[in-house]
């Protein structure tokens, strides 16, 4: 079979504009590190730089390790054995993932403070108090683990379910207790899942910026806000990000690394476990205690205290607002989700298509922008607009335009998170394709359909469960999205998120509560809805 139609050029020039629309950013920012050393980055670099790279190494190295061992054992716990209602179980340990960690943070100061909730209850009791110095790294780390422990769990769950009996069955054979073919046989295995899971939250981690701030921890995320708008010295935040770019390279190389080691066992994976076994007495307790006091800690707790404080601010004045900061946040959602949509199609279909060498250049380069931090991504994108911006001076002048338009509008907001969350909606959608490969595609070529009616006739149909999918995921992370909001929204223009930061940071925590349980009510709903969706699907 002629395979003319499998490069086709428009969909070829289509998907290269905008794989360089995602790249065009990185690369001015790159230009930018060769510019004149400033007298606050010498500052920076001799007094400041070790305190981001130490804290930032702290954290990540903290919450890897606590998120990795915790998620391991719980995603293993639910595949492997028999406890009652597994299934709720499961859905339920990704509802911390609607809960993002700066407003868990907020939320675990109001009760540990000294007036806060743990401290009224103990004088009620007429207890002594127990005071915990939550506002520290301590903190940070604690709360991290909490909330970003399900990107352990996704990644490891669903590989656990695929993991064949037989290899338990050989173990035993040949002599090996459950506990030992878990650590010699299963853990070593799984060591790539693992892994993948553990890098997703330190790149949370090193994306965070609301509640380090918060917290008072110095990052390169804080440092980079506060070097830009406090300072207004872009250069050094330039080499700030740039500093925070070879970090984040590190992690992905090392990542590669210890995976490639442990893809052997990957291939094989595929063929689910039939029944989940009977766990021991001593071994249900341990498991109901260590997910009880995590679900009462990431979930309970927070939405509790959350829904009280509304309670307390629902007939405050400041609240009139609510309406339009839903209408903002609502609409920056869909309109990123349909933008990601589309261009997940576009490279997708691509990437499906092809054999060029270049498609896996762009799959990897669609990817890039979830493994850079915020920060790195704003200031790049920044810029990228203000050279457009500056390179459209006479056409604004012509047009008597008072502001420069691009920079100052809400579109280089909406471009940034494109970019930040394109990674997401493209892995659902290859994934999709890929599961359905092109054999339909050349059916319906057979039969003498156009490329647009097999598109939209055949796999759109076909692609609707990944389509629903990466509609879900972005729309969430979109919803919670705090940092690329704070420093690209135009002047006046507030979300949800930002709101909350806002009302944090000058103290009216009730208010501010309002506007979180909108974000996790809202993310509840989505992500359960998703784990239904994927259920049904298994069914």
């Amino acid at each position: 079979m002629s395979c003319n139609f499998r490069r086709p050029s428009l969909l070829f020039s289509i998907t290269t504009i905008i794989i360089l629309l995602i790249l065009l950013p990185t690369l001015a920012l790159f230009k930018g590190i060769f510019q004149p050393v400033t007298e606050s980055w010498i500052h920076i670099k001799t007094y400041l730089l070790n305190q981001y790279i130490m804290n930032s190494l702290i954290l990540v190295i903290s919450v890897g390790i606590i998120t990795g061992i915790i998620g391991t054992y719980l995603s293993w716990s639910l595949t492997q054995y028999k406890f009652k209602g597994n299934s709720l179980l499961t859905t339920l340990l990704f509802i911390p993932m609607a809960i993002p960690p700066y407003i868990a943070g907020y939320i675990y100061n109001g009760i540990f403070n000294y007036t806060g909730t743990l401290e009224r209850i103990f004088r009620a009791l007429s207890l002594q108090p127990i005071r915990i110095d939550i506002l520290s790294t301590g903190g940070v780390i604690f709360v991290f683990s909490l909330f970003l422990m399900p990107y352990v769990i996704l990644a490891t769950i669903s590989f656990f379910y695929k993991l064949p009996d037989s290899y338990f069955e050989s173990s035993i054979l040949l002599g090996k207790t459950p506990r030992q073919t878990f650590f010699k046989v299963i853990l070593p295995m799984s060591r790539g899942a693992i892994i993948g899971g553990i890098v997703l939250v330190v790149l949370e981690v090193l994306n965070d910026y609301g509640l380090v701030k918060y917290f008072g921890v110095p990052t390169f995320s804080t440092a980079i806000y506060s070097t830009w708008f406090g300072l207004g010295d872009i250069q050094s935040a330039i080499r700030l990000a740039s500093n925070l770019m070879i970090i984040v390279f590190i992690i992905l190389v090392t990542e590669q690394l210890l995976r490639g080691k442990g893809r052997i066992s990957q291939p094989r994976a595929l063929v689910k476990s039939s029944l989940k076994k009977e766990p021991s007495k001593i071994y249900k307790i341990v498991f109901y205690c260590i997910y009880s006091f995590y679900m009462i800690l990431s979930v309970i707790i927070p939405i509790a205290q959350l829904i009280y404080w509304s309670i307390l601010a629902s007939n405050n004045i400041i609240l009139k607002g609510l309406s339009k900061l839903i209408f903002n946040t609502l609409f920056l959602a869909v309109i990123v989700t349909i933008s990601v949509l589309i261009c997940g199609l576009i490279i997708g279909n691509y990437s499906r298509l092809s054999k060029s060498f270049l498609r896996k250049i762009y799959s990897r380069v669609v990817i890039l922008g979830y493994s850079v931090p915020a920060s790195i991504i704003a200031v790049a994108v920044m810029i990228f607009f203000l050279s457009i911006d500056r390179g459209l001076t006479r056409i604004y002048e012509f047009l008597d335009f008072k502001n420069l338009f691009l920079t100052s509008s809400i579109i280089i907001l909406i471009f940034a998170m494109i970019i930040r969350f394109m990674a997401i909606g493209f892995n659902n959608i290859e994934s999709g394709f890929n599961k359905m490969g092109i054999k339909y595609y050349e059916a319906s070529k057979l039969l003498g359909k156009s490329d647009w009616v097999t598109f939209f006739k055949v796999d759109l149909p076909i692609l609707k469960p990944a389509i629903i999918s990466a509609v879900i995921l972005i729309f969430v992370d979109v919803l919670k999205e705090l940092p690329l909001t704070l420093i690209l929204r135009p002047f006046n223009f507030d979300t949800l998120a930002t709101k909350v930061y806002t009302y944090a940071g000058d103290e009216m925590i009730h208010e501010a509560s309002v506007y979180a349980l909108v974000i996790v009510l809202v993310s509840v709903i989505a992500l359960t809805t998703l784990q239904f969706l994927q259920k049904e699907k298994v069914k």
